[in-house]
C-alpha cells in the first residue's frame, strides 16, 4: 500500500530538522574556524611584536635592597648585558644572582613593561661570624654586600670555622637561654680548634668550657651561680669549667 498523508508529512518534517540541524553545525563550524583564525592572527601579531622588540637592561627591583646591595646585584648581571623579551636564560641569570652569598632568595620572570626583571632578598645577619662575616638565622655565614656591615658592635660576635657555624650559632642561642635569669647575654662566643668555648658575657666575665658534657656543665654553672652567687656576678673575672669535679673562679682585683 502506498504512504499514508499522514507519513508523508513526518518524513518531510524530518527532512526539513535535518536540514536544519546541517545548516546550525555548518554555521557553528564556520564560527569555531573564524574564531581560531583570528586568535591565530592575533598570536602571530603579537609574538612578530615581541619578537621585534628592542632589547632592554636587565631591570633591578631594588625597592628593599641597601645601594651596596643593589650594586653589588648590577655588577653579578652586567655581563649579561641588554636582552629582548624572549632573550637570554633566566636560569643562568638566577644562578648568576644567587652565587651572591648575601642574597638569601632570587627571582627572575619576564615582566611585559620592565623586560626581565630581577629581585633579590638579603640575607638577615644576627651575629658577626670572625671578623670579615655574618651569620644569618639558619646557620648560613655570608659576606654582606657593604663591608662596613661587619663587626657591627650591636651584634655578638661568634669565631670558629665556618663549617661548624650551625652549632656555634646554637650554642650561643643555648647559653644566652641558660644565663637569661642572671642578666647576662653573650657577646663574643669562641670555638678553639680543639673544641674548646671561650665565652664572654656583655659584663666582662668570661666563661671556658671544654668539650666534654659541655651543655651540662653550663646548666649546672648557671643554676650555681643564681643560687650562690647571683649578688656577685659583677665580681668575677673568669669561671674555669675544664675540671670532671666542679670548677674555679677567678676574681677581679677591686681598687
Amino acid at each position: 500500500m502506498g504512504a499514508t498523508v499522514a507519513e508523508m508529512t513526518a518524513d518531510h518534517i524530518n527532512h526539513e530538522h535535518e536540514g536544519h540541524d546541517d545548516k546550525h553545525l555548518s554555521k557553528s563550524w564556520q564560527s569555531a574556524l573564524v574564531t581560531l583564525g583570528l586568535m591565530f592572527a592575533i598570536g602571530f601579531f603579537a609574538m612578530q611584536t615581541i619578537g621585534k622588540s628592542p632589547a632592554k637592561p636587565i631591570h633591578v627591583e631594588a625597592s628593599n635592597l641597601t645601594t651596596p646591595e643593589s650594586q653589588s646585584l648590577m655588577q653579578a648581571i652586567a655581563p649579561f648585558g641588554e636582552m629582548p623579551f624572549f632573550g637570554g636564560n633566566l636560569h643562568q641569570i638566577h644562578d648568576s644572582v644567587i652565587s651572591l652569598s648575601w642574597v638569601e632568595h632570587a627571582t627572575v620572570r619576564r615582566d611585559w613593561y620592565q623586560g626581565i626583571t630581577v629581585e633579590a632578598v638579603p640575607r638577615k645577619p644576627i651575629a658577626n661570624f670572625g671578623s670579615q662575616e655574618m651569620i644569618d638565622a639558619n646557620g648560613v655565614v655570608f659576606r654582606p654586600a657593604d663591608k662596613g656591615d661587619v663587626m657591627n658592635l650591636d651584634l655578638v660576635t661568634l669565631h670558629g670555622s665556618a663549617t661548624q657555624a650551625d652549632a656555634i650559632m646554637r650554642q650561643m642561642q643555648y647559653v644566652n637561654q641558660q644565663f637569661a635569669p642572671l642578666g647576662l647575654t653573650v657577646d663574643d662566643l669562641i670555638l678553639t680548634p680543639r673544641n674548646t668555648w671561650v665565652i664572654r658575657f656583655h659584663n666582662g666575665l668570661r666563661v671556658v668550657v671544654d668539650d666534654e658534657n659541655t651543655t651540662q656543665k653550663l646548666h649546672q654553672l648557671a643554676q650555681i651561680l643564681n643560687e650562690r652567687f647571683a649578688e656577685r656576678i659583677n665580681d668575677m673575672q673568669s669561671v674555669d669549667l675544664r675540671y670532671k669535679n666542679g670548677f674555679s673562679i677567678a676574681w677581679r682585683n677591686k681598687k
